[in-house]
């Protein structure tokens, strides 16, 4: 589930204790705050493709090195 904190803000809830946030900085620059308060600056196109990656690492190895690009 995705919850809008503000307008610069969403907060992703899991199933638990997980609920990562999720703050728009500018129009090319994020930051995601995880549940110990650590922070990582990202791009938006960075964030846009990690859906991408989760699917990527669910499915298993093959001879393959680049899926994307």
């Amino acid at each position: 589930m995705i919850k809008r904190l503000s307008e610069q803000e969403v907060q992703l809830c899991g199933k638990g204790k997980c609920c990562p946030i999720i703050t728009k900085i500018d129009e090319d620059n994020y930051e995601v705050t995880d549940d110990y308060g650590n922070k990582i600056k990202v791009k938006k196109h960075e964030l846009e493709m990690v859906s991408d990656a989760v699917k990527t690492l669910d499915v298993p190895i093959i001879s393959e090195k680049l899926l994307l690009g």
